[in-house]
């Protein structure tokens, strides 16, 4: 067909208009909801901790793990301006944290798992598995119809979010204690290493680093434990023997809920000449799901969820600084020491003795903070913990968070490894600096519904 030249410029424009409506009722309408899920954030932090788990972090690291990603996803949030007010302030040291450009397309909750998983990224040792998981996570947002320019915004802004929670983390005294040694004492009733590996002492100096929201690792000191004592009428001994009578007399219930809490990141086996270890969560992990099914069961939003990670992660972050200077101030052998030692040479506990000193049981007390914090934000905490079946061991379900944080401390006692008070003592700890975290990152109803 021949074209007068006269109406070839009208024929080109028809055609362009054709082909632009055309691609107007293709291009695909963004649906918010999928990046908005708190679903989402709870999946993605799912596969952080598995990541954690994959890459044999103390507990100890994996809270710092946890605790700086979740406030890099808080701060994204924050900035906003609707539902959550920066933590800038509030947390030691943390300020100038970047303010998206005006006016420009963000999708915060999008940015914020960027943001997170970024932090992770920076934070772990499986670059590739942390790529593929945020590479995952941005073909979701295209899935879902983000316009190009929001993509890019969000992305970019939650790179940058992260950049600053890295830089403002260099300044935690983390990397000043890498590779640090712990002197043995050689003063009965210290620690010593233990069977079977007889590790040296973890994160001897992990007491030194810059607490996130309490002024001081010594802010909150436990009563302490009877003066040491070999007599078998001293306080001391009793403990111990009180342990191992404890010991030898679990029944099913009481090893089921030692198993179900130990979380032992690197648990060491040997048979005959042949050594090798199995990997499990951290309690901080173990704690981590626990706060992904009470926020679900609370059909708790976006941002009432990120909320409920990074109070609970910045409070275990700092149970563990608390508990450790704690642990290396008093440097107490462990029962499995004194037991060999001074009542029974072959007594063995039911679980491995980690390798640290023994006052006082840090799970017990990052446990009594993080019910707190869970208990404080939410007024329903029963839920079923399901976080064990990798491992073998059936759900358990507790009425609250505090319920579950009493029972970790009796499963450390049980376990064989602290003694009675010590866990006690260790619960009190926690439940103070959980009200202390609560009472100064808490947000009003209206800031979070």
């Amino acid at each position: 067909m021949k074209i007068n030249f006269i109406y070839y410029p009208l024929f080109i424009l028809l055609a362009m208009v054709l082909v632009c409506s055309s691609c107007q009722q293709k291009k695909k309408v963004y649906d918010a909801k999928v990046m908005h899920d708190p679903g989402l954030y709870i999946h993605v932090m799912h596969k952080l901790n598995y990541i954690v788990i994959y890459d044999i972090f103390t507990p100890p690291v994996a809270s710092r793990v946890f605790a700086y990603s979740n406030l890099a996803a808080f701060e994204v949030l924050s900035k906003e301006g609707k539902h959550l007010n920066s933590l800038e302030g509030k947390v030691n040291g943390l300020k100038d944290m970047p303010v998206p450009p005006k006016d420009e397309k963000i999708d915060y909750p999008f940015a914020s798992v960027i943001a997170m998983t970024s932090v992770g990224k920076m934070l772990t040792f499986s670059d590739d598995t942390m790529q593929n998981l945020i590479d995952s996570i941005k073909l979701l947002a295209k899935k879902s119809g983000m316009q190009d320019d929001m993509f890019s915004n969000s992305v970019k802004y939650g790179e940058d979010v992260a950049n600053a929670i890295m830089a403002w983390s260099k300044k935690d005294n983390y990397a000043q204690t890498r590779g640090a040694r712990f002197v043995l004492s050689t003063q009965e009733g210290h620690w010593s290493p233990t069977a079977p590996g007889y590790f040296d002492a973890v994160e001897p100096f992990w007491k030194t680093l810059r607490c996130a929201v309490v002024d001081s690792p010594g802010i909150f000191p436990p009563r302490g434990l009877p003066p040491f004592s070999k007599d078998s009428a001293s306080a001391f001994y009793k403990l111990a023997k009180d342990v191992m009578v404890s010991g030898e007399t679990l029944d099913d219930t009481q090893k089921w809920i030692a198993n179900f809490w130990y979380c032992n990141s690197f648990k060491l086996h040997v048979s005959g000449h042949a050594m090798y270890a199995t990997k499990a969560m951290t309690p901080v992990g173990h704690w981590m799901e626990i706060v992904g099914t009470v926020s679900k069961n609370n059909n708790a939003d976006f941002y009432k969820t990120v909320y409920a990670y990074t109070c609970a992660s910045l409070g275990i972050y700092d149970g563990f600084i608390c508990c450790w200077f704690t642990k290396y101030k008093t440097d107490v052998m462990r029962p499995e020491t004194y037991i060999n030692k001074y009542i029974n040479a072959d007594w063995m506990p039911y679980l491995q003795t980690p390798p640290f000193p023994e006052y006082n049981s840090a799970h017990s007390t990052i446990s009594a903070c993080a019910a707190t914090v869970l208990s404080t934000i939410y007024t329903n905490t029963a839920f079923k913990d399901s976080s064990e079946r990798d491992w073998g061991w059936p759900d358990r379900s507790f009425k609250n968070t505090d319920d579950a944080a009493v029972e970790v401390s009796y499963s450390r006692f049980y376990g064989g490894i602290h003694y009675r008070q010590s866990v006690l003592d260790a619960y009190e700890q926690g439940k103070k600096i959980g009200q202390l975290v609560m009472e100064r990152l808490s947000m009003k109803e209206n800031e979070l519904d």
